[in-house]
């Protein structure tokens, strides 16, 4: 049986040791350096303010969409348990203040009737959100 005959000289090799290095490096560059922020699943677009400040958080954000939906802190809310859950919500909290998230297309009759019924649920100081217009 006939083998073939190795030939002489130099194989080339490829170390790609430090490539796979600086995927490595690039890939928890990249984990590091991005921000992952709590974005609610609420489509709302807040009206512009040129003279809107930033507060602090309060324990509680309530959505008011333009179809007049509800949300507390991201979960739905009937429109007859509204002040239920905002009195429950303040009674294990302690704390009065809350933002109000209304959505610029939302009506100013509901959005009344909304802070109304928030201080009717024990809360003293609500905070309005906008968007600030530079």
């Amino acid at each position: 049986m006939q083998f073939s005959i190795p030939k002489k000289g130099r194989k080339i090799l490829i170390n790609v040791t430090s490539l796979i290095d600086v995927m490595f490096l690039l890939l928890i560059f990249f984990l590091v350096s991005s921000t992952f922020r709590d974005q609610p699943a609420i489509n709302l677009v807040l009206p512009d303010s040129t003279t809107a400040e930033a507060t602090a958080e309060g324990p509680a954000v309530l959505y008011l969409t333009s179809d007049g939906k509800v949300y507390l802190n991201g979960d739905i809310l009937p429109g007859e348990n509204v002040q239920e859950a905002l009195r429950q919500l303040q009674a294990e909290t302690g704390d009065d203040r809350i933002v109000l998230r209304a959505d610029t297309q939302s009506e100013h009759g509901f959005v009344v009737d909304l802070i109304d019924t928030v201080k009717k649920s024990g809360f003293t100081r609500v905070s309005l959100s906008a968007k600030k217009v530079e």
